[in-house]
């Protein structure tokens, strides 16, 4: 009987065996050429002899940023006195470190218990970024102006903004607290640079 003429299950054995010789040489022939190509992790030799222990070396600790970019965010106004009986109109700048930050255009603001805070319209400028260094003190104004019918009243106020803590709330107050006083709280985000 010749091998044509055998079932094809008798010559399994024999495929198998030429099949596993064929990649036993190839991975042979890719592992040769990775340590050709220099593409295998080689390990180093072994010291022949003992050398003298180099002296710990601490890792650098953490370096602290150079800067902080600051974002200030008006969260609200809290109206402790319009200045009139009824609602008066105001607009504040604000800025910091002799730099605008913003403007808050004209608006009615109102010191009954209902309408003491007052948040900034979605259409108003309310934020800023400043740049600071660590340590570095800068300080925020605001400027208030009223424009009544009778009498034009300003009000001022400031604060100091540092990037490692929060910045309190800043009182803006006019000459006499009776033609308006008002207290702004901001939100302050430092991000490292």
């Amino acid at each position: 009987m010749s091998d044509d003429d055998k079932r094809w299950y008798t010559r399994v054995p024999a495929i198998s065996i030429a099949l596993v010789a064929f990649l036993v040489a190839l991975t042979t022939l890719i592992n040769n050429v990775r340590e050709i190509g220099g593409l295998k992790d080689k390990t180093p030799p072994a010291p022949a002899a003992a050398t003298p222990a180099a002296p710990l070396v601490k890792p650098e600790a953490p370096k602290a940023p150079s800067r902080y970019s600051v974002l200030l965010t008006l969260e609200k106004i809290e109206v402790i006195n319009d200045g009139t009986s009824g609602s008066t109109s105001w607009s504040f700048d604000v800025s910091a470190g002799g730099q605008d930050l913003f403007e808050l255009p004209a608006r009615d603001y109102l010191d009954t218990e209902e309408s003491r805070n007052v948040t900034p319209r979605t259409s108003d400028p309310s934020m800023g970024r400043v740049v600071l260094v660590p340590g570095q003190e800068m300080l925020i104004k605001i400027s208030g102006r009223s424009s009544g019918l009778i009498s034009k009243t300003s009000a001022s106020g400031t604060a100091t903004l540092v990037a490692e803590r929060a910045l309190a709330p800043v009182r803006v107050v006019a000459a006499d607290p009776r033609d308006g006083e008002f207290v702004f709280h901001f939100a302050a985000v430092a991000t490292a640079q």
